[in-house]
Parts: C-alpha cells; sequence; structure tokens
C-alpha cells in the first residue's frame, strides 16, 4: 500500500473504539500504533494537528472521544459538554479552551 490514502476524524475515532473495545488494546498500545499511523507518509489525516492533540491529551489520560473532541476546539473560548467527568479532567489538566458543562 504505496498510494496516497485518507483517513478521516471519525474513522480515527472508530479506529481508537474497535482497539480498545474488540482487540483490548491497553493506552499505552493505543498511542503507539496512532503515533505510528500518522507518521506513515503517504496517509494523510484529516486535521492532522487535532488528531495529533487528541493522541497526546488521551495519554495524559482523557478518554480518546473527549480529548478527539476538546482537540477540534482549539479555536474557541470553551467547549461545552453534558459530562461531567470530561469537565473534571478537563479542569484537572488545565486545558485550554476549558471544557464548561451544560446542566
Amino acid at each position: 500500500m504505496t498510494e496516497r490514502r485518507f483517513i478521516s476524524v471519525t474513522v480515527i475515532l472508530e479506529f481508537e473504539w474497535v482497539m480498545r473495545g474488540f482487540y483490548k488494546l491497553t493506552r499505552a498500545e493505543i498511542t503507539n500504533v496512532f503515533n505510528a499511523l500518522v507518521g506513515i507518509a503517504h496517509i494523510t489525516v484529516e486535521d492532522r494537528a487535532a488528531v495529533l492533540a487528541a493522541i497526546d491529551a488521551y495519554r495524559q489520560g482523557l478518554d480518546f472521544s473527549d480529548a478527539l473532541h476538546h482537540a477540534k476546539s482549539a479555536r474557541c473560548t470553551a467547549l461545552l459538554s453534558f459530562d461531567k467527568a470530561f469537565a473534571k479532567r478537563a479542569l484537572a489538566l488545565a486545558l485550554s479552551p476549558p471544557v464548561a458543562l451544560l446542566v
């Protein structure tokens, strides 16, 4: 497989779910797979900067989906969420933009 290929952000999100849920990979293993994937020269990852930021936040303890949502909101003043655990973890990590709860 040497032709240029594209991976969307939604596929990245589903791939984490499959690695975690079906293959039972650890956080460290998933992080390693993602880092290897984004390093392949002929693969274009949609919004690569956000995916890289999400991988880093995931490595620090966020759920991957939360990390990706947060990374995609980088240009906002806050990310709104119903998820209290996400807001608490984001606060502990001093993420910017902050995660604000919708209650």
